[in-house]
């Protein structure tokens, strides 16, 4: 659970129970309600698998951790099939490691799909197109999934409960003290509580399955002016000048409807040769209709939420600008929103499938329950890209 939350988070707990969604603990069975983030946090600080566990084990003599370094080959025997080192660079210089047992990568959904098809693991007539040996046919990166979402809807506040409404402001002494301390706005990522509801477009019978997660962070774009902002959430200019500059130096926060089960799928390819060289990935979000659907009703159930009595004293004010491209619809209604979550659609980076879990006999398969690569010894897949199917409740 987040040590700190803002004046808008218990609003939109209490709005959601007005609403009539109940409170729950969403790690604990709970499916369908309203709840603070829970985050692997200590004192404000992130608590990740490095600093939980690798700060007590990294004397080992029988652990190395070199920082910096990238990864370009696994080394896989051609005749034998068996996965024998991996080649990576550091400091400008190359470096081959060879494996004594086995090679587990652990990359991500993207990087370890990556790796393998430069190491001749891949769809062949793929890996001929860039010249690669094939040294194992695989389905790799022949399936992507993800949780698709939009940004939005926006509320300004005007009654601003902290004053908070630019970046510039964390930088002063009083914020980066109270952080030091565990405290202050700097301790959140900005989400700080989730919805999970259920939408009429919802496939699962079961009436306690969600199938659309909101999340609420008690800032919007505008509060951030800095380029990086724009690029790390890949917002035209368009976008970023229309929409969301006029929220600069004003308080407002907004929410973030993603779909759970998200009925597209991707797929992700090699750019190049070059390891370097990110892959490139593609992505349908919206070939399905009832994605949008879905993602329209959990904009307006926020909409609903934030209507509340809760809200009353923050005087809360839906953002009535219209999104770039959607002008000609009238602000607020079913065709404008379908409009705005086309326009204004969010990836989470939640992509799984790449190095899919299954049996040999699955065309789809790459690895099999033991994480081992169909095909090669001594290979494993360990990380989120073996996921057959994309989590239900990321959060």
């Amino acid at each position: 659970m987040l040590e700190v939350w803002s004046e808008i988070a218990d609003a939109v707990v209490k709005g959601a129970q007005q609403a009539g969604y109940r409170y729950l603990d969403y790690n604990a069975g709970d499916l369908i309600g309203v709840s603070y983030l829970q985050a692997h946090t200590r004192k404000g600080h992130r608590a990740t698998g490095g600093n939980a566990y690798l700060k007590d084990v990294i004397h080992r003599p029988n652990l190395h951790i070199l920082t910096r370094s990238w990864v370009t080959k696994v080394l896989i025997d051609p005749k034998t099939k068996q996965a024998t080192g991996v080649r990576f660079v550091n400091g400008r210089r190359s470096y081959t490691v060879w494996a004594s047992r086995e090679v587990i990568l652990s990359a991500g959904a993207f990087e370890s799909a990556k790796l393998l098809m430069l190491s001749g693991v891949g769809p062949a007539k793929h890996l001929q197109k860039h010249d690669i040996k094939v040294i194992q046919n695989s389905p790799v990166g022949k399936q992507v999934t993800e949780h698709g979402g939009v940004f939005g809807p926006v509320f300004i506040i005007h009654n601003d409960p902290d004053g908070l409404h630019s970046l510039e402001q964390l930088a002063s002494i009083s914020e980066i003290t109270k952080f030091r301390s565990g405290r202050g706005p700097m301790t959140s990522n900005s989400v700080e509580t989730l919805m999970y509801i259920k939408s009429p477009v919802a496939e699962d019978p079961d009436p306690e399955i969600p199938d659309v997660e909101i999340m609420q962070a008690f800032i919007t774009f505008g509060f951030d002016s800095s380029p990086s902002t724009k690029f790390a959430y890949q917002l035209s200019d368009e976008v970023d000048e229309e929409y969301f500059r006029p929220l600069n130096n004003m308080r407002a926060f907004m929410y973030l409807p993603m779909l759970l089960r998200a009925r597209a799928r991707g797929k992700l390819r090699l750019k190049s040769t070059n390891p370097f060289h990110h892959p490139e990935f593609k992505y349908q979000y919206f070939e399905d209709e009832r994605d949008v659907d879905a993602l329209v009703y959990g904009i307006l159930h926020a909409i609903n939420v934030t209507s509340q009595p809760a809200f009353e004293h923050l005087g809360v004010e839906l953002y009535a600008k219209k999104v770039p491209g959607c002008e000609n619809f009238k602000f607020n209604t079913l065709e404008y929103w379908r409009c705005h979550v086309r326009t204004l659609t969010a990836t989470f980076q939640h992509q799984v499938a790449t190095c899919k879990m299954g049996p040999a006999k699955d065309p789809e398969a790459v690895v099999d329950h033991r994480l081992r690569v169909h095909g090669i010894t001594g290979l494993r897949v360990a990380d989120v890209g073996n996921h057959s199917r994309i989590a239900n409740r990321p959060h």
